[in-house]
């Protein structure tokens, strides 16, 4: 749940109009402060004890309190996300839902709640909404800061534009034609008439087939998993991870989840693992081999870092981000030729004005690899000493 921004004391009477259009242009354009003035007390009450309720994870009560500051000020943004936010870490998304569309509806211009909104869909089983807003969601995202968030929402479109396998179709065995003993050869069967057409039979409204199809069962573990790791419960969340694995092992975007999970709690060798297992199930699934690339040079192999990197760059040259972790490995190993090239390469490609930190890093590394650093101190009279190279 996003921190609600400062209480400031109320204005002067003389300028309590101008402040009042201050708050309302600060409730339109801020993306995290709620504008409490425009509040009743009464509500600022129930949203402060629905706030600690949840931070308590006593969701239930605080979903209650959610609702009578949503009811007793209906344009009140934050209480909306709140709701939908909190109803989604309970399961359930038939609150969560209306509460997102509600918090979209006054304020369209952000894009967070595009995120939430679309696992709901997705959880909910209505997999056309959940993709349209799930990319939506990547589409109009530029927070640099939402890097996380977008790559989840990218896993799970590529696992709801997976095809789940088809069913198996009964077929019935029958039995080798025989002549009988003593019987003719049958005259040849004229051709058959064609068949009328006819309607369709409609099921009635109880049978499978008139329900929309069913989530698999390894993305609904998927989902599961993910509830898990964002709810902060870490080892139940590997445990389904590793769940999905076994039920769908091609099911990739889970797989790469799983390592990034294992990676943030500083458990590299085993997502080094997880990596290698997805890659010998599909090895032309990008994300795993910048994520094996990535942590491989974390966990002091950069001779295997080089390999997983040199293969992420053959599934996606023009991406910038791998010839920085390129450039990184090489130095590791000493190789500092093939590292001054990955960063000339890198800031070649880089037009992010996101990644500035990243383009300001490259070339600090690049000018201390071509021994440029710092322009040397030399006393008067004397010449500056040759670059190194």
């Amino acid at each position: 749940m996003r921190q609600p921004g400062r209480i400031h004391r109320s204005p002067p009477p003389l300028l309590a109009t101008f402040c009042a259009l201050c708050a309302a242009f600060a409730l339109l354009a801020g993306r995290a402060a709620p504008a409490r003035a425009q509040a009743s007390p009464q509500a600022r009450a129930a949203f402060a004890e629905a706030q600690a309720l949840s931070a308590a994870k006593r969701h239930a009560e605080a979903i209650q309190r959610l609702k009578t500051v949503t009811a007793l000020e209906p344009a009140f943004a934050p209480a909306w996300f709140a709701l939908a936010s909190t109803a989604r870490r309970a399961g359930d998304c038939a609150q969560a839902i209306p509460a997102y569309r509600r918090y979209t509806e006054l304020r369209p211009q952000e894009t967070e709640p595009l995120y939430g909104l679309g696992l709901c869909l997705r959880d909910s089983g209505d997999r056309a909404a959940a993709l349209a807003t799930l990319k939506r969601y990547v589409a109009l995202e530029r927070s640099p800061n939402a890097g996380r968030w977008v790559e989840n929402a990218r896993a799970a479109i590529a696992a709801l534009e997976s095809p789940a396998p088809a069913p198996p179709q009964p077929t019935t065995i029958l039995p080798p034609m025989t002549t009988l003993p003593g019987a003719t050869t049958p005259p040849a069967m004229s051709a058959p008439a064609a068949a009328v057409a006819r309607p369709a039979p409609v099921p009635p409204p109880d049978t499978p087939a008139a329900r929309p199809a069913a989530v698999s069962p390894a993305a609904a573990l998927y989902a599961d998993a993910q509830r898990l790791r964002d709810a902060g419960l870490i080892e139940e969340a590997l445990n389904k991870f590793r769940r999905v694995a076994e039920v769908d092992p091609d099911l990739m975007p889970a797989r790469a989840a799983w390592g990034e999970l294992l990676i943030k709690i500083r458990r590299d060798e085993e997502a080094i693992t997880v990596f290698r297992a997805a890659l010998q199930r599909n090895q032309h699934y990008p994300l795993i081999w910048y994520e094996l690339a990535f942590t491989l040079r974390e966990a002091g192999h950069p001779a295997d870092a080089v390999d997983a990197y040199q293969r992420y760059i053959q599934l996606r040259p023009n991406d910038p981000d791998p010839h920085y972790g390129l450039a990184k490995a090489y130095k590791q190993l000493g190789r500092t030729a093939e590292a001054e090239r990955s960063y000339e390469t890198y800031l070649a490609l880089e037009k992010r004005p996101s990644e500035a930190r990243f383009v300001t890093s490259a070339q600090a590394d690049l000018a201390a690899l071509r021994g440029s650093s710092a322009p040397a101190l030399v006393p008067a009279g004397t010449t500056s000493p040759p670059p190194r190279h």
